[in-house]
């Protein structure tokens, strides 16, 4: 009698043990397809960000180097009919502030600068990117560079009179601002729907960080090796500052991966909230039950 009170005591217990066994799993399942979905999503966002901002940089771009090119090659026929531009300081300035241009410099066959309206101006010759054009009647090539105060083109064209180049720098400072939105680490920190530990972008050629949430770690190398990035998309376990985390990762193109990382403590926290208060109550069923079997064997046995 006594054994059969005790294994109908017995078999609750063994029971609400295998119920929380697979409520801790499976909410365990639900918590991080919920997440790997969020990420997934987050990371699609993200390429797309930077697809557009890239996008909207290279149309902006191809547009003033057109323009540009434009009042350089007109600046070269309007050298070419002004002799005296060289001599008369007065002329090439007007020339100058008609095109808009911030400097115009003239050079010889040799790319050796014979005249700039910039008196101050310490470059002697023309940029190396520009030396194969000192030879070509129809030469026109624009190198665009960052500075402070703005973005530069610089413009090399033909001379149309005798043989060199004349090269006008404008800076754009309205390209300011689609710079920056071009800029991949501020699409990381702009887009704030995933609350992840960490975010970055990584060129896995040379496995190094092209953005990252944590700006001195731009340019890097990635504690990541990239054998780990297989397929085009998904996730892997990984321990990162010492915490057991997720990995999840998008192919941006061939070379470049976006990655997130989160700890696994932040996926399961609801996992483990019901196994607390599983084991409350299986704890209170047991405590019942065992004042229940008590009292039995007191009235009974």
């Amino acid at each position: 009698m006594k054994s059969s009170v005790y294994r109908i005591a017995v078999a609750p217990f063994i029971l609400s043990a295998v119920i929380i066994y697979i409520a801790f799993y499976s909410v365990g399942v639900v918590e991080k397809n919920y997440v790997s979905d969020a990420a997934k999503e987050y990371l699609s966002s993200l390429a797309s960000n930077i697809y557009d901002n890239n996008s909207e940089y290279e149309v902006m771009t191809d547009k003033l180097c057109s323009e540009y090119e434009l009042k350089a090659q007109t600046l070269s026929i309007l050298i070419s009919q002004l002799p005296k531009t060289l001599s008369e300081d007065m002329t090439s300035e007007e020339l100058r502030i008609a095109s808009g241009a911030d400097e115009i410099m003239i050079s010889d066959k040799n790319g050796l600068i014979i005249f700039s309206t910039s008196p101050d101006s310490e470059i002697e010759y023309v940029n190396e990117q520009f030396t194969d054009g000192l030879t070509q009647k129809n030469y026109c090539r624009t190198a665009i560079h960052k500075s402070e105060n703005g973005c530069i083109f610089e413009v090399a064209v033909s001379r149309r009179n005798e043989s060199g180049l004349i090269i006008t720098s404008f800076v754009n400072t309205a390209l300011n601002e689609v710079l920056t939105y071009k800029d991949t680490s501020y699409a990381l920190h702009r887009n704030t729907a995933f609350d992840a530990d960490s975010t970055s972008v990584i060129d896995i050629t040379e496995n190094k960080y092209i953005a990252h949430t944590t700006a001195g770690l731009i340019g890097a190398e990635c504690i990541i090796s990239p054998e780990r990035f297989k397929n085009r998309e998904g996730y892997f376990s990984y321990k990162y500052q010492g915490e057991p985390s997720f990995v999840f990762y998008e192919y941006y193109d061939d070379s470049t991966v976006i990655m997130s990382i989160i700890s696994k403590k932040n996926v399961y926290t609801k996992r483990t909230l019901v196994l607390v208060w599983m084991v409350v109550l299986q704890f209170v069923f047991m405590l019942s039950s065992v004042l229940s079997i008590r009292s039995y064997k007191k009235d009974y046995l």
